[in-house]
């Protein structure tokens, strides 16, 4: 029955944990494309920024298409990158509090499940509540 139970609570949370991302700056712009292979990053350069798609490092130069069009921008020319990356501070909070949510509401199924019976007696004709 737990197994049961945790599975029903947690299965619904895997996308929800996939999805918990931001866009942030990317310290290394080389490293980071070589390592993550992401879709797309936003390029700021001295006049423009840029969403640059399906980026990738050749020498010294950041290629990859912007609006469909082929791009080079020579990597000393970028002020700044960012893209998308896992937001691990949110993630957790969201599954802490999803698991917790969870766990209350279990708790409070498996104790209120036999609290409210009443016993009556036909015969008797009276009703009795053991839990009083």
């Amino acid at each position: 029955m737990w197994r049961r139970l945790t599975a029903a609570t947690l299965l619904p949370l895997v996308p929800l944990a996939t999805a918990c991302t931001a866009v942030r700056p990317v310290s290394s712009p080389a490293a980071f494309i070589a390592e993550k292979g992401p879709d797309r990053v936003w390029v700021n350069q001295a006049d423009s920024g840029v969403w640059v798609e399906r980026p990738s490092i050749k020498r010294d130069t950041l290629v990859g298409t912007v609006f469909g069009d082929p791009i080079a921008i020579p990597l000393s020319s970028v002020q700044t990158m960012r893209a998308r990356q896992a937001a691990t501070g949110t993630t957790v909070l969201v599954l802490g509090g999803f698991t917790v949510a969870g766990a209350v509401l279990a708790a409070i199924a498996l104790n209120s499940h036999g609290a409210a019976k009443t016993f009556c007696d036909p015969a008797a004709q009276s009703c009795s509540n053991p839990g009083q």
